[in-house]
């Protein structure tokens, strides 16, 4: 060999060598500090085996079944079947010595239309599943009972026959972030108990989902939620309930990091007033809002635009009594800052009726803090009932042909209480406070009876007095 070539082969048998301790080195460097580093990642990944450990038990399997008719294909008689419909999750909020409670999403057991609308019977009530089947982390199975429904929140309760069983622990989920880390816990696909995790991608979140818009405010998550997830329970690197499992946003039905959460606060409550009561006693305030617009945000005087416009006040109502006027402008709820319709509604929803609420306002040019004493939607409803049949007795009875309203009294005639802009009884020059005597063809005018016949007629002639005289007016339709 020529001292050329074997000068050269041993230059490169020795880079070789060292090539191959450099790499050693480097492997061996990496190595330790992935050691240094392995602790912290192993402390998460056991953060995750306790939540698992923890929050698992409380986790439950729904199937829904149905009988359906089939025609045997030998005799063509036709055979009654139970069979699987659908499925879903929920978890364990509730238990005592007899029974146990679990939520999950209304849509899991209310029948839905092709637009995700909710089946409603001639009743009104939803038309729900005939039978629906629980089953636990555990293997044991067992048949469910409706304890209440909440369409408007797209929440379900179930009452089951086991006892005793670990029900979970609710965080606040005023409190969650963009950036959390959280578990979603559920039955997916049916390819049984599953765990995924990510972060809290938004807070509030308006999804547009038609079975759930009236409190439409969602937790969106990247821990994938496929379907059979719904119901199940969003957790918190403690073990707690952030959030309950309910849709996704995906083009295919498959997950692709976009899935949504009904916030825990509006859960919690649901689920205690369909346990104690199997309804939900609503706190409202009586009021009526709208968005902020940019423009009229700057009329105001407002440099942020994020707020509810007060569009109306209900009188006498919590609102009212409070001090809040039409056209405030409502810029937190109990120091969160309010950012759509529906977000307020969600977070007054989530409240107890014994709670009071402090709401920030804009008025005139000034923050203001106010507190409220919601009361339950019932109790308004009734008290509007009442408001408007004593303004009813007061107004008399709306005689819409001419234009007016007549009321009785102790004096003599009927008492015109209104008279409608622009109508009949308008162009003829009555006003409030008139007194219709007595009319051409009916006779004497005292009873609601008698004001009743005037909306038969179209040409009528009647005596009114007026400013401490009598006159006569025609009043032709």
């Amino acid at each position: 060999m020529r001292p050329l070539v074997f000068a050269l082969l041993v230059t490169l048998i020795t880079g070789a060598v060292h090539a191959g301790e450099d790499t050693a080195a480097e492997r061996a460097r990496l190595r330790a500090e992935l050691k240094q580093v392995a602790p912290q990642l192993t402390a998460l990944s056991h953060a995750f085996n306790l939540i698992h450990q923890i929050v698992g038990p409380s986790v439950a399997s729904i199937h829904i079944r149905e009988r359906r008719r089939f025609a045997t294909p030998w005799s063509g008689r036709a055979v009654v079947k139970e069979v699987e419909v659908g499925e879903g999750s929920g978890f364990v909020v509730a238990s005592d010595a007899t029974a146990s409670w679990v939520l999950t999403n209304a849509h899991v057991v209310v029948q839905t239309d092709r637009e995700q609308d909710f089946v409603q019977g001639a009743d009104g009530r939803p038309v729900v599943y005939e039978k629906v089947r629980v089953a636990l982390n555990d293997g044991r199975e067992v048949d469910a009972s409706y304890a209440g429904i909440y369409l408007e929140a797209d929440l379900a309760l179930l009452k089951i026959s086991l006892p005793n069983l670990p029900a979970v622990e609710w965080a606040d989920s005023e409190r969650v972030q963009v950036g959390d880390w959280v578990v979603a816990l559920g039955y997916p696909l049916g390819v049984g108990y599953s765990a995924t995790s990510g972060i809290v991608s938004a807070t509030d979140r308006v999804t547009g989902d038609g079975v759930s818009a009236r409190f439409d405010s969602h937790i969106q998550t990247d821990a994938a939620i496929n379907p059979g997830n719904s119901g199940g329970p969003l957790v918190d690197m403690q073990g707690r309930v952030v959030g309950i499992n309910a849709s996704i946003a995906s083009k295919t039905g498959a997950n692709i990091g976009i899935g949504f959460a009904i916030p825990a606060n509006l859960g919690k409550r649901v689920a205690e007033d369909l346990r104690l009561h199997g309804k939900v006693r609503r706190p409202v305030i009586g009021v009526l809002v709208d968005i902020l617009t940019a423009d009229q945000a700057k009329a105001l005087g407002l440099v942020q635009t994020q707020g509810l416009r007060l569009t109306g006040v209900v009188p006498e109502g919590p609102a009212a009594k409070a001090g809040l006027q039409t056209g405030d402008v409502v810029l937190a709820v109990n120091s969160n800052k309010v950012i759509s319709m529906q977000q307020f509604q969600a977070r007054l929803s989530s409240l107890r009726l014994d709670e009071t609420v402090a709401l920030r306002i804009w008025r005139a040019g000034e923050e203001r803090d106010l507190t409220v004493h919601p009361v339950g939607e019932d109790d308004l409803e009734r008290q509007l009932a009442t408001m408007a049949r004593e303004t009813a007795q007061l107004r008399g009875l709306h005689i819409r042909e001419f234009g007016l309203w007549l009321g009785n009294d102790d004096q003599p005639g009927l008492r015109i209480s209104a008279v409608d802009e622009g109508s009949i009884a308008d162009q003829a020059g009555l006003k409030p406070g008139d007194r219709l005597l007595h009319e051409r063809s009916i006779g004497p005018l005292r009873t609601q009876e008698d004001a009743a016949a005037l909306t038969k007629l179209r040409d009528a002639v009647v005596q009114v007095y007026s400013d401490g005289r009598s006159v006569l007016k025609r009043l032709r339709r």
